[in-house]
C-alpha cells in the first residue's frame, strides 16, 4: 500500500517527486512494476497495489525496492509505504472474465469502449502495427484523449484481477511518443473519483518499450460502475502512438475440479446370505494415485446397499456392503452430480488391475475364507474355511457341510504380477501341498469340516506378490450337481532386502583399502528376500529370493561412517531406482557416492500393497577416494634480486632465491569435478609433501649464450609445506631455500637480461594413485631484476715507499661489448681478509673492509702497508695482490678461457717506467 503526503507532518510530493516500485530479476537488473506520480496539488491518495511476479523474478536473491525519484528536504515531500508482502498465496485460477478485449477485429466500436477527445487531432482505434497476442491492438495517438471501458459490475466479488499490455510506438508505422506525451491508466473508484494506477512516460528518443500491468484491485474498486480508462495527456500529428492490448478484468476463486472416475474394489464371488464388502474411491487422475478429498455424495448401483444406495465419500474413500437376495450376476456402478465424474466407473476384481468390467456373482452357497497377508515363505496358519449356504427360512448363512470330510479342488491365480513380464511362476502351497495354477490343473485336497461347517487350512507362498486362492467343490453321490466356490486373495511381501557390494570393509574407517573413486558408479546389489527366521537382521545369509517383487522409486541413500565427524555427508546418485521383477531376484544398481570416506548404503523401498517394508542397509563400503587433483597456481612467486639498491640485479653464477615463494592450490575432486571435502580429514589425506614433483630448471626460456644456446641454470628445490585451507583444499608453498644459479662459463658472457624461468610441476600423486588432472603444470615466476655477467677489478696502484698505498677495487659487468662499472652495485662487500700479497717481503695487507658504492670502493680499498726499512731487504719494488673472489665475480683476466681471482699490482718507490717500454695501456 502506498500513499502520498498531507498529514499532520508530511507534505504532498511535488510534481516530479514520483515513487517507483521495482523488482530485482535473475539477470541482475531492476524492473519497474509501478509508478506513482507526485502531483503537486493533490494529497492523501491511497494505492493498493499487487502484482504477480514474472518467472524471471522467481530466484534466490529476489528483492523489492521503492525509489523516490526526487524531493526536497525542507518541504517534507513524503511517500508512506506499509504492508509489503511477498507470498505464494494462490486464490485459484481465473474462472470468469468480466471484461476482456483482445482487439482482434476491424473497428473499436461503442459497446465496450467510449472515446473522449480533448484535442481534435487525437485519435483512437484498432490497428495492425503491433500486438501482444494476435495481430491487432488498440492505439491512442496525436493528442490528449480518453478511452474508457463500459461499466463493469464488481459488487458481487472480493477478489478481482486486472491486467493489460502497453507499448510505446516505434514500429514500421508508428512513432515513439515524445517527452511529455505520457499515457496514464486510471480506474473509477466507488466514490466517483479516478485513481491513476499506471504512468507510462514518453521518452522523446526511445521507443518500443513494453509494459505488462497485473494487479489485484483495491477494495474501493468493488462497485457496480467500475471502469478502466487510458488517458494520453498530449501528442503531436507525427503519429505519437501508444498501443494497448489484452485488457482483462475478471474474478478469481477456488478451483473446481471434477472427479476423473470412481474406483470400486471387491471380490466377484458373493453369497446371497451375506453382504459383500466393496471399497469405493473418488479418483482425481487416471491411475487413482490422487484422491478427491472433499465430501461428495455418490449414488451406487444396483440397489441393495446396506444403509442406503447413496453414500457420502469423505477423504476420498468409503467402505460399503452390497446384499442381493437372489443368485445371478449384477453390475456395480457409481455416479455423482456435484462434482461429476468425467469417466465411467472402474473396478478392481479379486485384486487384479482396474477395468470397466464391474460384475459381481451372487450364489446361494459357497466357501468363505480370509487369508491374511504374510511374509514370503513364512505363510499363514490356522485359516478357517467355511462351507455355507443360504437358509431356507431366512437370508442368513448356515453350514453347508457338518462333521464330514470333503475333497475340494484348489488352484491359484496371479493377481500381481500378472502374466506379462513375470519371470517365474512358483506355486501356492495349501496344507503342505503345491496347488495348481489354473482350474484345469487344480489340486484336490481333502478337508474335514466340523459341526459348524468349518475346516482349517495353512497357506504359504515363497515369492512376493498378490495371489488369489480358488476353492471349488463338485458334488457327487448325494451331492451330485452341487457346485460350491469361494476365493480369497492375499499379499506375500518380502521380509527384507540384501544390500551388498563386491567389497566391504568391516573396520569402517580410514584403514580400509581403497575401493572406488568418489563420483564413479559401482555395482550395488539389491535382492528382495523371503523370511527365514523371526528376528532375522542379516538378509544376506541364507534367505531365499523373491524374484517377482517389483517396485518403482526404491530410495537410495548413504550414511557416512568415517570420517566422523565428516566435513560432508556426500550425495548418492541416483537417489532411487526401479526394481523390476527378475528371475535371479538380484538387481545390480550402478550407484555413485560423491564424497570420500566409508559409507553405509541404505535402500528404502516404497510401501508394498500398503505395507512399510523398512530400511535395509549394507555393510560398510569403502574407502572412497578422490578421482583427481585440480591444481592451480595461486601465486606465481617472484625472484629476489641480490642487490636492489638501484636497478635490481643479480650476478650470473650467484645463487638466486625467492622474494615470494610460489604457491599452488590443490583441490581433491571427484569424477564429476566436485570438491571432495572429506579428503582433508584425519586419515584420508594421503598426499604428502614429498609427493609433489617439481622438474629441475636447466635453462632460461629466453636468454641464449654466445652460441645461441639457452643459458644453463642449476636449480635446487627443497621440501615445501602443505597447509589445509578449506575442506578438500590445501596449498603447497615452495621452500624459501630453493636456489637458482645461472651457470658461469665463457659462453655465458652476454649482455644483461631478465630471467625467464619456466617452472614445471610434473606430477602430484598420493599413495592411492590420485594424481593431478593434467600435467605438466607450468608457470613463470615474476623477475623484476637483471642478471649481469660481472667481475671484480683491482686497480694497479703506486706510491712512495714511505707511505701505505690504497688499492681501489670496482665491480663491473659485461654490456655485450665491453665491461663497464656496475653503477647499480652498492651491495658487494670487500675485506682485507680475502686478500693476499706476493712477495710478502715487500708489503703486507692492512686490515680494511667496506662495500662498493655505485660499483667502486672510492678512496677506500685494500690497504698495502709501506715497506719496512730492514737492512738487506728491498724498500722499493712491486708486489702482486690476489683477492679471493666470489665465483660470480671472477674473471678471465689472462684470456686463457678460465676464470680466476682478481689480481692487481702495487708498486712502491718513484715509478719511471720500464727502460724498454715506450707505451703501456690497461686492457679490460
Amino acid at each position: 500500500m502506498d500513499s502520498y503526503g498531507a498529514d499532520a507532518y508530511s507534505e504532498r510530493p511535488s510534481a516530479g517527486d514520483d515513487l517507483e516500485v521495482d523488482i530485482y530479476l535473475n539477470d541482475g537488473s531492476w524492473k519497474r512494476v509501478a509508478l506513482f506520480e507526485g502531483p503537486g496539488d493533490i494529497s492523501g491518495d491511497i494505492y493498493n497495489f499487487s502484482t504477480a511476479l514474472p518467472d524471471n523474478a522467481l530466484h534466490a536473491n529476489f528483492a523489492v525496492r521503492f525509489h523516490q525519484i526526487d524531493g526536497t528536504s525542507n518541504d517534507h515531500d513524503y511517500w508512506h509505504i506499509d504492508d509489503v508482502t511477498v507470498t505464494d498465496y494462490d486464490v485459484g485460477p481465473v474462472v470468469n472474465g468480466l471484461f476482456y478485449d483482445g482487439f482482434e477485429r476491424a473497428a473499436l466500436g461503442t459497446t465496450d469502449w467510449s472515446i473522449s477527445k480533448v484535442d481534435s487531432r487525437s485519435d483512437s482505434s484498432i490497428g495492425t502495427q503491433i500486438a501482444s497476442v494476435g495481430t491487432r491492438s488498440m492505439y491512442t495517438r496525436s493528442g490528449e484523449i480518453y478511452v474508457t471501458t463500459r461499466a463493469i459490475d464488481l459488487s458481487p466479488y472480493d477478489f478481482v484481477q486486472m491486467s493489460f499490455w502497453v507499448r510505446s510506438g516505434s514500429d514500421s508505422y508508428s512513432e515513439w511518443p515524445s517527452s511529455g506525451d505520457d499515457l496514464h491508466a486510471e480506474m473509477l473508484l466507488e466514490n466517483g473519483t479516478w485513481q491513476r494506477i499506471g504512468t507510462y512516460l514518453g521518452s522523446g528518443s526511445l521507443g518500443g518499450d513494453t509494459y505488462e500491468y497485473y494487479a489485484r484491485l483495491p477494495t474501493n474498486a468493488y462497485h457496480s460502475n467500475f471502469k478502466l480508462r487510458f488517458h494520453q495527456i498530449d501528442g503531436s500529428t507525427n503519429n505519437d502512438f501508444w498501443h494497448i492490448d489484452e485488457v482483462f478484468v475478471g474474478y478469481r476463486g477456488p478451483a473446481l475440479t471434477n472427479i476423473d472416475h470412481y474406483l470400486l474394489t471387491f471380490s466377484d464371488q458373493a453369497l446371497t446370505c451375506n453382504a459383500q464388502d466393496v471399497e469405493i474411491k473418488a479418483c482425481l487422475n487416471a491411475d487413482c494415485s490422487t484422491l478427491y478429498t472433499d465430501d461428495v455424495d455418490v449414488t451406487l448401483t444396483p440397489s441393495g446397499w446396506t444403509g442406503s444406495d447413496t453414500v457420502t465419500i469423505s477423504g476420498g474413500t468409503a467402505n460399503v456392503s452390497l446384499r442381493q437376495a437372489t443368485t445371478g450376476t449384477v453390475t456395480l456402478g457409481a455416479t455423482s452430480t456435484t462434482p461429476a465424474a468425467d469417466n465411467a466407473t472402474q473396478c478392481i476384481i479379486n485384486g487384479g488391475t482396474s477395468s470397466l468390467s464391474c460384475d459381481m456373482i451372487f450364489s446361494d452357497s459357497g466357501f468363505v475364507f480370509s487369508i491374511p497377508d504374510f511374509l514370503a515363505a513364512k505363510g499363514a496358519t490356522g485359516i478357517a474355511i467355511q462351507a455355507v449356504k443360504k437358509s431356507d427360512a431366512s437370508e442368513a448363512c448356515i453350514p453347508a457341510f457338518a462333521s464330514v470330510s470333503k475333497t475340494l479342488d484348489f488352484w491359484s491365480d496371479y493377481v500381481s504380477p500378472n502374466s506379462v513380464g513375470r519371470p517365474v511362476s512358483w506355486p501356492v502351497v495349501v496344507n503342505g501341498v503345491a496347488i495348481g495354477a489354473s482350474s484345469g490343473t487344480a489340486t484336490p485336497i481333502s478337508l474335514a469340516f466340523d459341526a459348524t461347517g468349518s475346516s482349517i487350512i495353512d497357506v504359504n507362498y515363497a515369492d512376493a506378490g498378490q495371489m488369489e486362492v480358488e476353492a471349488k467343490y463338485n458334488g457327487s453321490g448325494a451331492d451330485a450337481g452341487l457346485v460350491m466356490t469361494g476365493n480369497n486373495s492375499f499379499v506375500s511381501r518380502p521380509a527384507g532386502m540384501c544390500v551388498s557390494a563386491t567389497t566391504t570393509c568391516s573396520a569402517g574407517d580410514a584403514s580400509c583399502p581403497k575401493f572406488m573413486t568418489a563420483g564413479t558408479a559401482f555395482p550395488l546389489s539389491v535382492q528382495a528376500v523371503a523370511w527365514q527366521t523371526d528376528g532375522d537382521t542379516d538378509f544376506c545369509a541364507g534367505n531365499g529370493s523373491t524374484p517377482n517383487y517389483s517396485a518403482t522409486g526404491v530410495g537410495l541413500s548413504a550414511a557416512v561412517l568415517s570420517p566422523s565427524p565428516a566435513n560432508s555427508a556426500g550425495a548418492v546418485s541416483p537417489a532411487s531406482y526401479d526394481h523390476g521383477a527378475i528371475a535371479e531376484g538380484t538387481h545390480s544398481v550402478a550407484i555413485s557416492e560423491s564424497e570420500v570416506g566409508v559409507f553405509r548404503f541404505d535402500v528404502t523401498p516404497p510401501s508394498y500393497f500398503g505395507y512399510n517394508l523398512g530400511v535395509f542397509s549394507s555393510e560398510p563400503i569403502g574407502r572412497f577416494y578422490p578421482d583427481h587433483f585440480a591444481v592451480s597456481v595461486s601465486d606465481d612467486g617472484s625472484l629476489a634480486a641480490n642487490c636492489s639498491t638501484f636497478t635490481p640485479f643479480s650476478y650470473s653464477g650467484e645463487e638466486i632465491t625467492w622474494l615470494v615463494a610460489p604457491q599452488l592450490t590443490i583441490t581433491a575432486k571427484n569424477s564429476a569435478n566436485v570438491t571432495t571435502q572429506n579428503y582433508t580429514t584425519s586419515g584420508y589425506l594421503k598426499l604428502l609433501v614429498d609427493d609433489i614433483d617439481v622438474a629441475n630448471v636447466t635453462a632460461d626460456s629466453s636468454a641464449v649464450d654466445s652460441g645461441a644456446v639457452p643459458l644453463s641454470i642449476t636449480s635446487i628445490f627443497n621440501t615445501g609445506t602443505l597447509n589445509t585451507t578449506s575442506f578438500g583444499e590445501f596449498t603447497y608453498d615452495f621452500s624459501p631455500l630453493d636456489l637458482f644459479t645461472y651457470t658461469r662459463e665463457a659462453r655465458a658472457e652476454i649482455n644483461s637480461f631478465t630471467p625467464d624461468i619456466l617452472m614445471s610441476i610434473t606430477d602430484i600423486s598420493d599413495s592411492d594413485g590420485v594424481a593431478m588432472s593434467s600435467s605438466p603444470l607450468t608457470f613463470t615466476p615474476l623477475a623484476n631484476m637483471d642478471v649481469r655477467f660481472g667481475r671484480l677489478w683491482l686497480e694497479d696502484s703506486y706510491g712512495p715507499e714511505i707511505f701505505d698505498v690504497v688499492m681501489p677495487l670496482r665491480t663491473e659487468y659485461f654490456d655485450g661489448t665491453r665491461y663497464q662499472i656496475n653503477l647499480d652495485d652498492s651491495c658487494t662487500a670487500y675485506s682485507s681478509a680475502n686478500a693476499s700479497v706476493s712477495p710478502t717481503t715487500l708489503t703486507q695487507v692492512d686490515t680494511s673492509s667496506g662495500v662498493v658504492i655505485s660499483g667502486v670502493s672510492g678512496a677506500s680499498g685494500l690497504v698495502l702497508l709501506a715497506p719496512t726499512s730492514v737492512i738487506g731487504t728491498p724498500d722499493t719494488g712491486k708486489a702482486t695482490v690476489t683477492y679471493a673472489t666470489p665465483s660470480w665475480l671472477q674473471g678471465d683476466y689472462d684470456n686463457n678461457g678460465s676464470f680466476e681471482d682478481a689480481r692487481g699490482t702495487v708498486s712502491f718507490g718513484v715509478y719511471r717506467g720500464h727502460n724498454r717500454v715506450i707505451y703501456r695501456k690497461e686492457i679490460r
